[in-house]
């Protein structure tokens, strides 16, 4: 570990000094036994160097095997072919590193690595090795053997910064292959214009890199021609986001699912399920939530590489055939978030849906509550007047039993209905004229001011939502009163179109913020559920009539039920 720590703060200078050692091999020829024995330190600080596989990693003896039998077999074998295939794969390492450095001095630093290399490529590998080789140019050679290594001194007085000794080695893998693509396209293409125009290896390169640069710069514009239309980048970097048909598959799986499920446990099975078919997940388990009692499952087999993943509630473990790159872990990563917000959006669902429920019933408690007390007043009413001596033989209050009773079993048979069929009460449409004289008749002696105007024999109203929002505004009227003594109550009836129903008090007005709420939601209430005018407000829409305020000021506080007009 000691070592490791040690490359990793002297990063910069393995490797130049695996340069320098690949620069000493080539100096003394391929076929010299000093060669070989120079590169075999040289191997051994690329695998220190390397930012391929972390050095804290211990090898195997099948893989320490493995790498002694290739660097032994490169050894044996080694010719001018198979030393400029080694130098391509290492410049390529090395171009691959440039543009993750934001540091001036690192990113010269690599690009002095990286110039070096290719200059010993074209000038000192290459040409001894072409068929039809011609002499270059005097003074190349020497310049290549022995003024380059004068960029070694400069490269290690390069300043180090120390932000650079906390990056992470990474490798720009596509860079890198396009690096090493565009070295075999340049050899070749200087070997084909020496066998095809008999030129020399000097004009065979120009040629070649002039013709690089014109295919470079053509491929440049395609991808971005900034000509009002998209080009090959928009179709590569669609292409690598989708990463394949099997993810838009299972997101197309996912979305009809999402339509047809509403359970959220059973959602998440079958997403599981479809996500198995992915060719990179062998299987996985899940969870969501964190208490004992919570749904969890699993899918596939359970073994390969763990990857873990959590989004709110739901908590995943996804087992993959092998190592992911970061890009195909940052996908699941995605698609485990994608299925934690439909899981959640699920459970929202479920809980307004309860909540609804809960919402109906204490509406339809509220409305039966309003009933029950009307009711009660009633009978106290009649308890009052059974209480007086000789009533049993008064013929008033056997007028009023005879009155009262049917009354009392009709609004009680309403009552018990509404709690069998909260949402469908038909609406029971009475006369007028027998509404409003039942309606004197029940609050008679309440001090009630009571006119109509312009009811005929063949007008008609909902009784039941006529009964309802009279009996609420009369009694709120009433309980106003208690507070406020000497309060005027009126209530007016009118037949003209369009029918209304009025109720309005002498007392004080309403605050302007229990106003701008009233009938628009449950308000405070000191005596009751706060919900029974709202209620009234939501069966007269049903029965397209209109519970409003018309009128809140001091002395003259107005709401009035109007049948609303069809257009």
């Amino acid at each position: 570990m000691a070592i490791v720590a040690l490359v990793a703060r002297h990063r910069r200078y393995v490797l130049l000094a695996l340069l320098v050692l690949l620069h000493l091999a080539i100096m003394q020829g391929v076929p010299s036994a000093i060669a070989r024995t120079v590169l075999v330190g040289h191997f051994g600080l690329f695998l220190l160097w390397q930012p391929i596989v972390r050095g804290e990693r211990r090898l195997r003896p099948v893989e320490l095997a493995l790498l002694a039998a290739a660097v032994a077999g490169f050894l044996v074998f080694l010719n001018g072919w198979l030393l400029i295939a080694w130098t391509m794969v290492l410049t390529a390492v090395v171009g691959g590193k440039v543009f993750f450095f934001g540091s001036r001095w690192s990113r010269l630093f690599y690009l002095l690595a990286l110039g070096y290399l290719m200059v010993v490529l074209l000038v000192l590998l290459l040409p001894p090795v072409i068929p039809l080789y011609t002499a270059l140019p005097p003074g190349f050679d020497l310049i290549a053997r022995y003024i380059l290594p004068l960029v070694f001194p400069l490269m290690a007085l390069l300043p180090v910064e120390e932000t650079e000794r906390e990056e992470v080695e990474v490798i720009d893998l596509f860079s890198s292959i396009i690096l090493f693509l565009l070295l075999a396209v340049l050899m070749l293409g200087c070997l084909a214009f020496m066998l095809v125009r008999q030129a020399g290896y000097v004009e065979a390169l120009l040629l070649t890199l002039l013709s690089l640069a014109a295919l470079l710069l053509l491929l440049g514009w395609a991808w971005n021609p900034r000509a009002g239309f998209s080009g090959m980048g928009v179709l590569f970097t669609r292409h690598v986001l989708s990463v394949g048909l099997p993810f838009e598959q299972w997101l197309h799986h996912l979305a009809e699912h999402s339509m047809r499920e509403d359970d959220p446990a059973c959602f998440l099975d079958d997403a599981f399920s479809g996500m198995a078919r992915l060719p990179w997940v062998a299987g996985g388990e899940w969870r969501a939530g964190g208490r004992a009692d919570d749904r969890s499952g699993r899918f596939g087999a359970l073994d390969g590489e763990k990857i873990e993943f959590q989004h709110g509630p739901l908590q995943v473990a996804l087992y993959t055939r092998q190592k992911l790159s970061p890009a195909l872990t940052w996908h699941l990563a995605l698609l485990a978030r994608l299925l934690g917000e439909f899981y959640l959006a699920k459970v929202h669902a479920t809980q307004l849906q309860r909540m609804s429920y809960v919402q109906a019933v204490h509406e339809t408690g509220a409305r039966v509550t309003h009933d029950v007390k009307n009711l009660l007043q009633s009978l106290n009413a009649l308890c009052f007047a059974a209480e007086r001596p000789g009533s049993e033989s008064s013929p008033e209050f056997q007028h009023l039993l005879r009155r009262q009773l049917p009354v009392i079993s009709k609004r009680l048979q309403q009552t018990l209905d509404k709690l069998r069929r909260p949402d469908e009460q038909p609406l029971t449409h009475q006369r007028a004229v027998g509404w409003w004289s039942e309606l004197k008749r029940r609050f008679a002696g309440q001090g009630i001011d009571f006119a109509e105007i312009g009811l005929t024999g063949e007008l008609e109203v909902p009784a039941g939502l006529f009964d309802t929002v009279a009996e609420n505004l009369l009694q709120n009227a009433l309980e106003k009163r208690t507070t406020q003594p000497g309060l005027r109550i009126a209530v007016g009836l009118s037949g003209d179109a369009p029918v209304e129903l009025s109720v309005t008090d002498s007392g004080s007005a309403m605050p302007p913020e229990l106003a701008r709420r009233l009938l628009r939601g449950p308000v405070e209430s000191a005596r009751g559920f706060g919900i029974g005018l709202y209620q009234a407000a939501r069966q007269a829409e049903a029965a397209s009539y209109r519970l409003e305020l018309a009128n809140n000021e001091d002395g003259e506080v107005c709401l009035r039920l109007r049948e609303v007009q069809k257009t």
